[in-house]
């Protein structure tokens, strides 16, 4: 990945390594423009437990500079919020427009060939488990299923907050 970043961050809803219990996993996410032109998501920077997230968090947003750091505030990574400000770390929340559209958007991207990975196995297995659920009046990643969600879910939103910072970097004229 090479120029701008941005990153997402998500906590796991469920997962069968945790039966029942939330919140086990964090990830957070990097978008950005691979060396192909395509959109490359890395999970490399953090798939821990939640409790080191800020941490990593602010020592990731002082190191890249990233675009943006984005969280969806009605998941379990709403509680990162107050601790990411309190770091010194602008959060980009989504709202729940933002998170269908970043759906749908994600899902383009993979069906056009638009959208690189590593292979990460976290990740690898949250794709390949990835269900959707009805959320207004469009689809999002369904949280609750046996595979931890949160590396496909941070994934989306880093996506997300990478082009709409794509979209209004470019010159152009901008209707208010």
């Amino acid at each position: 990945m090479s120029g701008e970043i941005a990153f997402g961050l998500a906590i796991s809803d469920n997962c069968a390594c945790h039966p029942d219990k939330a919140r086990r996993h964090c990830s957070i996410v990097a978008a950005g423009r691979s060396g192909s032109g395509k959109i490359l998501v890395d999970l490399a920077p953090f798939y821990d437990h939640p409790r080191g997230a800020v941490k990593r968090a602010a020592g990731l947003y002082e190191s890249h500079s990233p675009v943006a750091m984005a969280l969806d505030p009605k998941s379990q990574a709403a509680t990162l919020k107050k601790p990411l400000m309190e770091a010194g770390i602008i959060v980009a929340e989504l709202l729940v427009e933002d998170v269908a559209v970043a759906h749908g958007e994600f899902l383009d991207l993979v069906d056009d060939g638009g959208l690189e990975h590593l292979n990460q196995a976290a990740m690898t297995a949250a794709v390949r488990a990835g269900q959707q659920r009805r959320l207004a009046g469009a689809l999002a990643w369904e949280r609750r299923v046996p595979v931890d969600q949160s590396p496909l879910e941070a994934a989306t939103v880093a996506v997300w907050a990478f082009r709409r910072w794509e979209e209004m970097s470019q010159p152009g004229v901008y209707a208010v």
